[in-house]
């Protein structure tokens, strides 16, 4: 199947997501208006400068001239609002469009404007990919045809992101972006206390961002010297092993569908301690493989953590059941399989396929 995939190249998921269809059997070309890292090929679209609400579809043109001449079976766009949007306006089908969390669950909703380019995008859609239940209720509710909606998640690398035969009592791992929707501070400032009265505890900021600077001088205000580290963006292997090390996973996010890096601690037996969200409560509920707390709420998150460090017998029963409910359900292998299988059943069905 040949794949035109219209996603930000610059975004980690964006090449997580090609290589595994690559490696499925796939030729799958990349269009994107932003700059990819190094050794991912794609082909750049026209970026004017310009407010993203033209951006995108001043591309449509050369996008669509580019289509023609490659002839895809199937376009494969990522984020609504942008990608999704860029995919509608060519017109080219099949269609499959991926939701990606924010640009439903906080974008969508926002205004008369941002729900009507979600309808415009949803209803042209040949199917609709969304990575948990709450993501597609929201796209339903934003206009695609519930037929079309597929709430299939991405799922997590088992054979990369799996526990250590040893692990690092006291390490806590953060692996957010350091970006608002993801509320770092409250990571910072929830763990204070606790790494203020336990000196065994240590906090590992991993990733980046915007607001890296000023996490940086936080941490440097609210937490104790040489008892935490920010290592920037890890390569998938060296994120693997810190989870695999680490024995608390953090995230404060205010919004999420499916996280990913959710599954990926899940997976690697780091427990979870998260911000009571319907997409994380999916996977984790309180005490049932993690503690929750209220999003926004230092102080929630710092009683969450306690409950979890303090109890050694159930951060094991917790780490057991995440193994198994990842077994069961996040494999990224038979999920994206099932990706395939939605993809290869809109490109048979398209006028001119062949039988």
């Amino acid at each position: 199947m040949r794949i035109a995939t219209l996603s930000n190249a610059a975004v980690v998921h964006t090449r997580r997501w090609v290589e595994t269809f690559r490696a499925r059997g796939h030729e799958v070309q990349v269009w994107s208006l932003e700059a990819p890292p190094p050794g991912f090929a794609t082909h750049a679209l026209p970026a004017w400068p310009l407010p993203g609400f033209a951006r995108y579809p001043l591309a449509a043109g050369p996008l669509a001239r580019a289509l023609d001449r490659w002839a895809p079976d199937l376009v494969d766009a990522h984020f609504v609002p942008n990608y999704g949007l860029l995919g509608a306006l060519v017109n080219r089908h099949p269609l499959a469009v991926t939701a990606w969390g924010s640009d439903l669950l906080i974008t969508g909703p926002r205004d008369a404007f941002q729900r009507a380019r979600a309808r415009f995008v949803l209803r042209r859609a040949d199917a609709v990919i969304a990575d948990s239940d709450n993501l597609a209720a929201a796209a339903r509710a934003l206009g695609a045809p519930a037929v079309r909606v597929h709430a299939i998640p991405w799922g997590v690398d088992r054979a990369r992101f799996t526990p250590a035969p040893t692990r690092t009592r006291g390490l806590i791992a953060s692996t957010r972006l350091h970006e608002p929707i993801y509320d770092l501070d409250t990571v910072i400032d929830g763990v204070a206390p606790l790494l203020a009265r336990l000196p065994q505890l240590r906090l590992v900021i991993a990733g980046d961002g915007r607001l890296r600077g000023a996490l940086e001088a936080r941490a440097r205000l609210r937490l104790p010297a040489g008892r935490y580290e920010f290592t920037g963006r890890l390569a998938p292997d060296a994120m693997a092993a810190l989870l695999a090390r680490a024995e608390i996973f953090l995230s404060a996010s205010h919004s999420d569908s499916t996280s990913v890096s959710l599954l990926e601690a899940m997976a690697s037996g780091a427990v979870p301690v998260v911000s009571d969200l319907e997409g994380n409560r999916e996977w984790v509920t309180e005490g049932a493989g993690a503690r929750l707390f209220p999003p926004g709420s230092p102080a929630g998150l710092t009683s969450a953590l306690e409950r979890a460090l303090s109890a050694p017998a159930w951060l094991d029963q917790a780490r057991d059941r995440n193994l198994g409910v990842i077994a069961e359900r996040g494999d990224a292998a038979l999920n994206f399989a099932r990706i395939e299988s939605v993809f290869l059943g809109l490109a048979r069905a398209r006028p001119g396929a062949e039988s």
